[in-house]
């Protein structure tokens, strides 16, 4: 779905809306999984083409099928700007709403759990965080690498739901509760080297690694991450927050399109506040990517935890 995602997102940065409902059309068979997402798609898309009536179409079947949108989402989006007056329409954005509130406080965070064939009497852990809207599960495959290297991975999904079956970490707090309850779980249930503890993540899942490390919210060695974002906030707060208490031996890899200009400037910004405690940050910028995980992400982690474990990341200028 991601990579069908991103064909979609070519087509409507080109304004090709009718090309890109026709390929819709054409796979949404292909995605049984991802119905909601594939529903929004032809929503916007047939409301930019001025075809309302198979838009609120669109709408209800999915509220049949007992599904729902983010209601936040569905208010912040323009392409559906000719629907908003229709009646029909804000009716079925109060069922969606409906239907949020009634699930959101059943919502509890959940761990994948990854093994390793290392037989160590201690294993050493990486936390992988899912990007905001996504899950565990779609994640799992781009971080398994760390598998084959004898670590334990360790994949949390948010209790705060976006869409369905999609999760954000936008309230950090939430985020560091449920994350320090899951590594005192792990804690229990595996041998884990405590000296040998590792962040990761995509996106905004990304930032609550690097938020976590940095403030020594748990122990960890350090944070490998894809395109991670913080706050602007966030980040005016980081160096007095370090220059208080700064982390002992934490080193950090970023890796991050060149296309991807906010995250950019946050990864850059990040390792120069890094550097300016001297804190080894390496920093590398993937030509002609975006927001996504790029082809060579599992080269990436392993380089990453190579460097976390001992100075022998080189990254290209």
């Amino acid at each position: 779905m991601r990579a069908f995602n991103l064909h979609l997102m070519k087509l409507y940065a080109a304004k090709e809306y009718a090309q890109a409902l026709e390929q819709v059309e054409q796979e949404k068979a292909n995605f049984p999984e991802n119905l909601w997402e594939i529903a929004y798609w032809r929503i916007c898309l047939q409301a930019l083409l001025g075809e309302q009536t198979e838009a609120l179409q669109s709408f209800q079947e999915i509220l049949d099928l007992g599904l729902w949108f983010s209601p936040n989402r569905l208010a912040r989006e323009l392409d559906m700007d000719s629907l908003r007056p229709l009646p029909e329409f804000q009716k079925m954005t109060e069922v969606c709403q409906q239907r949020f509130e009634k699930i959101r406080p059943t919502v509890r965070p959940e761990l994948l759990v990854e093994q390793t064939a290392n037989r160590a009497t201690a294993l050493p852990l990486l936390i992988a965080l899912h990007g905001n809207g996504e899950n565990a599960s779609v994640t799992i495959d781009y971080w398994r690498e760390a598998t084959s290297q004898g670590w334990l991975l360790a994949l949390p999904q948010s209790s705060q739901i976006y869409d369905p079956n999609s999760f954000v970490w936008d309230d950090r707090e939430i985020g560091i509760n449920e994350i320090r309850a899951h590594l005192a779980s792990l804690r229990r249930e595996q041998a884990l080297d405590q000296e040998r503890v590792v962040l990761g993540g995509f996106s905004m899942g990304g930032g609550q690694a690097v938020w976590m490390a940095l403030r020594q919210l748990i122990k960890t060695r350090g944070f490998i991450v894809l395109a991670p974002y913080l706050t602007p906030a966030e980040l005016e707060a980081l160096p007095a927050l370090l220059e208080s208490q700064k982390p002992a031996a934490l080193r950090g890899c970023i890796l991050v399109g060149e296309e991807d200009v906010e995250c950019l400037e946050v990864s850059r910004k990040l390792v120069e506040i890094m550097r300016a405690c001297n804190l080894p940050g390496e920093l590398e910028v993937h030509p002609g990517e975006d927001h996504d995980y790029p082809p060579n992400f599992a080269e990436f982690v392993s380089k990453g935890l190579a460097f976390i474990e001992a100075d022998t990341y080189s990254q290209p200028s």
